[in-house]
């Protein structure tokens, strides 16, 4: 901003004279000049001002960035979190499969079951063991990942807290729409740009008043010379100039250029906001989802996998069920976990993408346990208002 805003630099000039100029006062033999350019009215006050906003769209995508890194921390955190659990529920299911393996061993010698029962539960041993070999190489990528981004070394044993915070997740999606628009730095980057473009479009039209440059000049005398009456007095001259911008059709053609900047700036400032817009209502049906989801694991299907294999496992004991059902609602348990933590996980996820979106931290209440948010305008439910106006000034649609 202080370059645009100041002057150019004075400029000085020295002038000798090889073959000395008579005059009235004496020989003339070298001269002094100094100019400088004064731009008209204005010009400077508004190329201070178009630098200035040009700083603030450096300054919000300095916090967009910001946001992004918070953004990937978040989520590569969640997704070292799933690892994690994931290792541990592979672990513990690995020793209850044991114990279905001691199951089948003692009814094998008893003659109540076959080997097949024996082999069948040492593949799924096997199988669990290459499970747990992926997932280990998993953690150490993604601790890797998060070291990265806290710019630490890679080697760095970074660990995730065994249970998470509990999050509450938004409910309200007007309010998400207003937060966004009011808080997003990239629209704040892209509102500065319409202003910078509006000053440019200012600049251009002072191009058609002339700019003066002011100037001295200073010619030295020698008292000496072939006129009698050489007195040796130095002459000092003061000169002003201007442009003349002349050239109409170079100068018309520079304000309609700026002018299409703006309706350019405008048009991308409409765009941006009505993808920010598409942007939260997708996240937040998807944040609604998963939490929806995770709730149904956590109370409902888990437990009634933990129940069927309970079940299962003293069916089999007393030989009224046979050892492949047991495995199954073993496996089938096993995946319903991992699904619970990776749908848990992506949650944590997409929550940490809706606060880059809306610019913050969410402003958050507790979503409705059993009745769903009304979908806007379908059957009977509300129509959301029209997006509420940006802060600062609103660039006009052409």
């Amino acid at each position: 901003v202080p370059q645009a805003a100041s002057l150019r630099d004075p400029t000085f000039g020295v002038t000798a004279f090889p073959s000395p100029v008579e005059t009235a006062a004496g020989q003339q033999n070298v001269s002094l000049t100094a100019s400088q350019h004064l731009p008209w009215h204005g010009k400077l006050s508004t190329k201070a001002a178009a630098a200035e906003a040009d700083t603030n769209v450096a300054r919000a995508q300095l916090s967009a960035v910001e946001l992004e890194v918070i953004e990937q921390v978040k989520r590569a955190y969640s997704e070292l979190y799933f690892v994690q659990r994931a290792i541990r529920i592979t672990e513990e299911n690995r020793k209850l499969l044991l114990d279905f393996v001691r199951i089948a061993e003692s009814k094998y010698r008893t003659g109540k079951a076959s080997q097949q029962d024996v082999l069948r539960a040492q593949v799924e041993i096997s199988n669990l063991d290459n499970q747990l070999i992926r997932l280990r190489q998993q953690i150490d990528s993604s601790q890797a990942k998060l070291a990265r981004l806290m710019h630490i070394s890679p080697d760095t044993p970074v660990r995730a807290l065994e249970q998470p915070p509990q999050r509450q997740i938004p409910h309200d999606l007007q309010r998400l729409y207003e937060q966004a628009i009011a808080g997003q730095p990239e629209l704040h980057a892209q509102l500065a740009a319409v202003q910078r473009e509006r000053r440019n479009v200012d600049l251009a039209r002072l191009e058609y008043f002339p700019d003066l440059t002011a100037g001295v000049t200073w010619i030295g005398t020698s008292a000496s010379g072939l006129s009698p009456v050489a007195n040796g007095e130095d002459p000092v001259l003061l000169g002003l100039s201007v442009n003349v911008p002349i050239y109409r059709k170079r100068l018309d053609a520079g304000v309609r250029e700026a002018e299409s900047r703006v309706v350019a700036s405008t048009r991308q400032y409409d765009s941006l906001r009505d993808r920010t817009a598409e942007s939260v209502k997708d996240l937040y049906t998807q944040a609604i989802s998963q939490y929806d989801l995770v709730k149904l694991f956590r109370d409902d299907i888990i437990p009634k996998a933990e129940q069927t294999l309970e079940i299962s496992q003293s069916d089999y004991q007393v030989g009224k069920s046979d050892f492949l059902t047991l495995i199954d609602n073993w496996q089938q348990l096993l995946r319903f976990k991992i699904a619970y933590h990776r749908i848990e996980s992506q949650l944590q996820q997409t929550l940490a993408t809706l606060e880059r979106v809306v610019g913050g931290q969410l402003q958050t209440i507790a979503p409705p346990e059993t009745i769903p948010p009304p979908v806007p305008g379908a059957n009977g439910g509300p129509v959301p208002e029209p997006l509420p106006p940006e802060p600062g000034p609103v660039p006009p649609r052409p």
